[in-house]
């Protein structure tokens, strides 16, 4: 009987022994575990960062690229609209009123998109845009309507006369 006895308190610590270490064995696993986590969340925050960081230089290089074609297209089409003026002041009076008129749609419309252009720049530099992956898509939107509405501002300067000559 002691025999038996012996040797269940053996199992017995064994048993315990094995259980203690296994219980630690895995703390340890899940403290490991929880670190690995907290080092994988710091370095996907910074590769968000990076990315966010790498749109925003990207769209603002763009923007300047963009900015400084558009000054010089509305430059130019304001020097159009100087021309078109000393043109009209040469035409008769009757055919000078209704030139006018037009001439002066087509400055609104320059003045316009100066100021469409002037409150995009604002938005730049004051930090006022937020810059995410849809960043991009927004400024190549705006790129293209801006475009548009320059392209057809030039043409309505092409064909000024041919539209207001009966």
């Amino acid at each position: 009987m002691k025999i038996k006895t012996f040797l269940l308190a053996i199992i017995s610590i064994t048993a315990i022994t094995m259980l203690t270490n296994c219980g630690e064995a895995s703390k340890k696993d899940v403290k490991n575990a929880k670190e690995d986590m907290t080092e994988v969340g710091k370095d996907l925050n910074q590769v968000a960062k990076d990315a966010q960081e790498e749109i925003k230089t990207n769209v603002k290089a763009d923007w300047e690229k963009f900015k400084k074609e558009s000054e010089t297209v509305i430059a130019n089409t304001e020097k159009e609209i100087e021309k078109l003026s000393k043109k009209i002041s040469e035409a008769n009076k009757g055919e000078r009123e209704i030139l006018l008129k037009n001439l002066n749609k087509l400055k609104l419309k320059n003045k316009e998109l100066k100021e469409k252009l002037s409150k995009r720049s604002h938005k730049f530099k004051e930090n006022l845009i937020e810059f995410n992956e849809s960043a991009k898509e927004r400024q190549q939107k705006f790129e293209r309507e801006f475009t548009h509405d320059t392209k057809e501002l030039k043409t309505a300067i092409k064909d000024f006369f041919k539209n207001n000559v009966d």
